[in-house]
């Protein structure tokens, strides 16, 4: 009898918090009268910079990339190269380059300046490899980070340092000419989920996000926010956040908030910029904004939030389809 009313009353439970999970439900919405493409695969690998289509090609900042290598998923297109790793395995490819290099541990993140290659391994080390002569220049363990964010950002190289994200929520700075780490930021050593997502120099403005932060370093100043990052894009002079309870921001580069937008019980899958903001929402709504933020129109978008989605530029990738943002 006891087993009886336990099963009731858990049974209960679930349906009452089902029931009242509650959705987006704009009063006004549009159809969305823009074509969309055919990719001729879907999603099946993403990260910061890019994604792994189920017939091999790849998508990056330049768009589709075919590839005829089985198993490789795309990690970075960077200085005319697309860098790619199955496991240990990682392969450079360029009109004049065509390399494959084995390491210890699988690699989740790369990134190439002329013979040097610096990446990160899944057991959170960092290493920097001289491609024409096939050695390890540098290499360091940091902390082992167990969950992690699927959008996992790349290094980037600037002027003599190259700048790794690692998985436990730091910026490692190291010296080309040293060999050696010079500095280290911590932008969020202390959340579960803490990899960096998001890393960008642009005008000499230094921005990262973790999942829980934003980051940016402008004019020898550190500007730290904490923040429930669900997605972030740069357009021009600002960043656009969209955050886990349905709100879309606008920042300056020293995160002063400019405008914001708060979209009830709205999860924003990810973000585009046209001519406006966009941000596609999971119960199938694109959502437009103006750039500052005056004008809102959402429209009927439908897709399956099943499916992996990633958004570059002004180009939102979508089950085996995509569309190009005016």
């Amino acid at each position: 009898m006891q087993t009886k009313v336990y099963l009731l009353l858990l049974s209960l439970v679930i349906f009452t918090g089902c029931s009242s999970k509650q959705y987006f439900e704009p009063e006004t919405t549009h159809k969305f009268k823009q074509k969309d493409f055919d990719l001729e695969s879907s999603i099946i690998h993403l990260n910061s910079d890019g994604a792994t289509l189920e017939n091999h090609n790849f998508i990056s900042s330049k768009g589709i990339i075919p590839n005829k290598k089985a198993n490789f998923k795309f990690l970075n297109f960077v200085d005319n190269t697309i860098i790619s790793s199955n496991n240990a395995k990682i392969n450079l490819k360029s009109d004049d380059m065509d390399q494959s290099f084995s390491f210890e541990k699988d690699i989740i993140s790369a990134s190439k300046y002329k013979n040097l290659l610096a990446f990160s391994s899944i057991d959170n080390s960092i290493t920097l490899f001289n491609i024409e002569t096939k050695k390890v220049l540098f290499k360091e363990y940091l902390s082992p980070s167990l969950i992690n964010n699927t959008k996992i950002a790349n290094p980037i190289f600037l002027n003599t340092v190259v700048l790794y994200p690692t998985l436990d929520g730091k910026i490692v700075i190291v010296d080309l000419q040293k060999n050696a780490i010079v500095k280290t930021i911590n932008i969020d050593p202390k959340s579960d989920v803490n990899n960096i997502i998001f890393l960008k120099e642009i005008n000499d403005i230094l921005i990262a996000a973790t999942s829980e932060k934003l980051f940016t370093f402008e004019n020898g100043k550190v500007n730290l926010k904490d923040i429930d990052v669900q997605d972030i894009i740069v357009h021009k002079n600002n960043i656009y956040i969209a955050t886990l309870d349905g709100q879309i921001s606008k920042y300056d580069f020293s995160l002063n908030k400019i405008s914001s937008k708060k979209f009830k019980f709205a999860k924003i899958e990810a973000l585009a910029f046209g001519t406006y903001l966009y941000a596609l929402e999971s119960q199938e709504f694109l959502i437009r904004i103006s750039e500052d933020f005056k004008d809102v129109k959402i429209f009927n978008f439908s897709f399956d939030n099943e499916e992996k989605v990633i958004a570059i530029e002004n180009t939102i990738y979508f089950e085996d389809k995509y569309i190009i943002l005016k």
